[in-house]
């Protein structure tokens, strides 16, 4: 049998091609894993990662097949996120999951200059806040879900439902910049009603037991403002308005469903499933830089078993308004 070089170029070429289609085939059985941290300094906010987990996962990430998330729940302090975002940082993860300002601004300081991306949500207003420069191109490696400042809106809403209202108790956090923001937009609010507000600074749990302690005898309500820090000592707010008869007003409808009278804000869950959407671009190679800021939607909640407990009776027409109410 006579022996060519073409018959040796066409053999070498069939072998070559076979062995890529082979290492292809293999390939094609991998699947990318990714793995997601989760920084967060409030218990109150954990049903924003189960909105998160339940979203990643209708879009195809499922937790223990190909996606595994690192969070060992709520930090017990605002200087415990420094360990726990540079634990992240050395497990090299795909991207990390802030919520609340106070832990978004952390992971923008350790985190920066890096190639991990971050979301961020709940924040009141990530460019007061310093966390970026621009809703539309917020620009480096972190993007999420803004709230806005619902803070004279959820005032509203209170009026209409205690109208008497004359004096309201405010705490004040002053480790947090959308606590100073939301008090600035409630007094300009407040002017309007009538209503002079008592404010207390409280940056520490013993600063709000102090606070709850000395609740001045002439107030009408309590009122919080948006701060991780107090959504995660809302019981000792929630015990102290029901045994003062106040009407409290908080930040999430989380916290109504914990006791407290109201509030106006965002939803956990649903601000989860939302922030996934935005996970599942960044995962699949969107730039955090060139997803815009997100509004978080709002709702109104009350809570008729706190209602009663302080003997207040609402009004139906506003029942009928509300979003979300707690029987």
């Amino acid at each position: 049998m006579k022996f060519s070089y073409r018959s040796f170029y066409v053999i070498f070429a069939v072998i070559f091609i076979t062995s890529l289609l082979l290492v292809g085939c293999s390939g094609m059985g991998e699947k990318k894993t990714y793995t997601i941290g989760v920084v967060n300094l409030a218990a109150a906010f954990d049903p924003i990662l189960e909105g998160f987990k339940t979203g990643m996962e209708e879009a195809g990430y499922k937790e223990g097949e190909n996606v595994t998330y690192l969070y060992e729940g709520p930090a017990a302090n605002p200087d415990a996120l420094d360990e726990v975002l540079e634990n992240l940082k050395s497990q090299d993860v795909d991207l990390v999951l802030t919520f609340g300002t106070t832990a978004t601004l952390k992971a923008k300081q350790l985190l920066e200059g890096t190639d991990i991306p971050v979301i961020f949500g709940p924040v009141t207003d990530p460019v007061s806040a310093g966390i970026v420069t621009d809703l539309i191109n917020p620009g480096g490696n972190i993007t999420g879900i803004r709230t806005g400042n619902p803070t004279p809106k959820r005032l509203e809403w209170l009026m209409a439902i205690a109208p008497e209202i004359k004096r309201i108790y405010v705490f004040n956090n002053p480790n947090d910049k959308s606590s100073a923001a939301a008090i600035e937009a409630l007094a300009e609010t407040a002017s309007l009603y009538g209503v002079e507000l008592v404010v207390r600074d409280a940056g520490n749990p013993e600063e709000i037991d102090a606070g709850l302690n000395a609740i001045p005898e002439d107030v009408d309500a309590i009122f919080i403002p948006a701060s991780a820090f107090y959504e995660a000592q809302i019981s000792k707010f929630i015990d102290a308005a029901n045994q003062r008869k106040l009407p409290l007003a908080a930040p999430a409808t989380a916290n109504v469903w914990t006791g407290a009278l109201t509030s106006f804000g965002h939803d956990n869950v649903p601000l989860g499933k939302q922030a996934s959407r935005m996970a599942v671009q960044i995962l699949s190679g969107v730039k955090p830089s060139d997803l815009p800021i997100e509004n978080a939607d709002l709702f109104l909640a009350i809570n008729l078993l706190a209602a009663n407990t302080i003997g207040l009776n609402i009004p139906d027409e506003i029942l009928r308004q509300a979003d979300i109410i707690v029987r």
